[in-house]
C-alpha cells in the first residue's frame, strides 16, 4: 500500500502501529446543535489528506469535503439539516439543500416540479424529490485486506427506502468504497422496486464544487459531444468559464449530450493555483445524461456536475416526452460513480497511472 509517497506491507504498518485507525478509518457519530441537531454521520479519512462527511441521515449523502485541509464542496448555508425540517412543496427543498458534495435526488422525480401535480395518481411534487432527506438504515462498515495485495478496503454501506402507502416502494442499497491512501471514493448504488406496479425511476447525482476549486481561473471539461443550454438565461458559449461573485447573478443550466460509451465517462474541474482539482467517472449506460448547473452568485458561489438518467425537468414533463424510466416489480437498476481528487501531489494519482 502506497502512503505519503512511500510502498508499505501490511506487516510493516501493523509494526508501527497499535491501531490502524491511526491511519484511515471511519467513525460513527451524531451532529448536536442547530438545524443539524441529531443527524447521523459517519466521518471518513482515507489515510491521504481527502476526508469526507456523510450524512446518514440523509441517505447517505456527501457532505462536507476536504483534501489537506482544502475544501473542495459547497455548503449552502443551510447546514445539513435534520429530515425532520424538510419542506417537500414547491421549491421547499432548497430550505435544507446543504450542498455538499454529493445531494442524491429521485427517487421517483428529479428536477422542477412543473406542473405541481402528477395527474396519473394526485401527488404532489416538490424541486427534486424525497430521497436525499430519507434517513438510511442497516448501517455497515466493513475494513478488509485484499487477498492478493497490501491493498487495505474500507466499505460503509446502507439501505434508504422510498414508499408510500398504496403507491410506489423504491428501495436505495448504496455502498461507498475507497482504498486507504488514494483520494478517491466509489459510489455503487442499487435501486429496486419493492412494489406490485411499475414504478418512476428519476435518479440525479448533485455534486457541488465550491471556492477555491471553484475560481475565476477554474478549468472545466466535459466529456459531451454538444452542450446545449437549459435556461433561458443560459450562455452557452461561457458554460466553461467561471465569473467573479455576482450579487445579481441569474443561475445557468446546460445540458450536456453525452456520446454512447461502455467506459467510464468523466467530467472534471481543476484549480491551477492549486494545482488541485476533483472529477467524476461515471457509467453512461445508466446515467446517460449530464446537467451542469453554475451559479456565480453572491455566497451562492458553486458549480454543478449533475450525471443522472434523467433530465432535471420532473416526472409529468418526462413521461410526456417519452423520456421516463420505468421500473418493473422486482427490477434492480444499478448506478456507480467514481469521485477522485486530482492534481500534481505524489499522493494524487489517476486512476491507472
Amino acid at each position: 500500500m502506497r502512503l505519503w509517497g512511500q510502498e508499505y506491507t501490511r506487516r510493516e504498518l501493523e509494526s508501527f502501529t497499535g491501531d490502524l485507525r491511526q491511519i484511515a478509518d471511519i467513525r460513527l457519530s451524531t451532529l448536536d446543535d442547530g438545524q443539524e441537531r441529531e443527524v447521523r454521520i459517519a466521518q471518513v479519512r482515507t489515510g491521504c489528506g481527502f476526508d469526507f462527511t456523510v450524512l446518514l441521515d440523509r441517505a447517505m449523502d456527501i457532505g462536507t469535503a476536504t483534501y489537506m485541509g482544502i475544501p473542495l464542496a459547497w455548503q449552502s448555508g443551510t447546514g445539513a439539516a435534520h429530515p425532520s425540517r424538510y419542506e417537500p412543496e414547491g421549491l421547499g427543498w432548497r430550505r435544507t439543500f446543504h450542498g455538499g458534495l454529493l445531494a442524491l435526488c429521485g427517487l421517483t422525480h428529479a428536477g422542477h416540479a412543473v406542473p405541481g401535480e402528477d395527474p396519473e395518481n394526485g401527488e404532489l411534487l416538490g424541486l427534486h424529490g424525497r430521497i436525499g432527506h430519507i434517513p438510511a438504515y442497516d448501517i455497515q462498515i466493513d475494513r478488509q485486506w485484499a487477498r492478493d495485495s497490501d491493498e487495505w478496503k474500507m466499505r460503509l454501506s446502507g439501505t434508504a427506502d422510498e414508499l408510500v402507502i398504496f403507491g410506489y416502494r423504491l428501495q436505495l442499497r448504496r455502498v461507498l468504497e475507497f482504498t486507504v491512501g488514494k483520494p478517491e471514493i466509489r459510489i455503487q448504488d442499487e435501486v429496486t422496486n419493492l412494489g406490485g406496479f411499475p414504478a418512476p425511476l428519476m435518479v440525479l447525482y448533485h455534486c457541488n464544487l465550491g471556492w477555491p476549486i471553484i475560481a475565476p481561473e477554474s478549468i472545466v471539461t466535459s466529456p459531451a459531444s454538444e452542450v446545449l443550454p437549459a435556461t433561458p438565461t443560459s450562455e452557452v458559449e461561457k458554460w466553461k468559464t467561471m465569473q467573479q461573485p455576482t450579487p445579481t447573478y441569474t443561475e445557468q443550466v446546460f445540458t450536456h449530450v453525452l456520446p454512447r460509451s461502455e467506459t467510464p465517462l468523466v467530467a472534471s474541474v481543476f484549480a491551477p493555483g492549486l494545482q488541485l482539482g476533483v472529477e467524476f467517472a461515471f457509467d453512461s449506460r445508466t446515467l446517460n445524461y449530464m446537467t451542469q448547473w453554475k451559479h456565480m452568485g453572491f455566497r451562492d458561489y458553486v458549480m454543478g456536475i449533475e450525471p443522472a438518467n434523467c433530465l432535471p425537468e420532473g416526472r409529468v414533463r418526462a413521461r410526456a416526452a417519452g423520456r421516463l424510466r420505468m421500473l418493473a416489480p422486482d427490477e434492480v437498476e444499478r448506478f456507480t460513480l467514481a469521485i477522485r481528487v486530482i492534481g500534481k501531489s505524489p499522493t494524487i494519482q489517476r486512476e491507472g497511472a
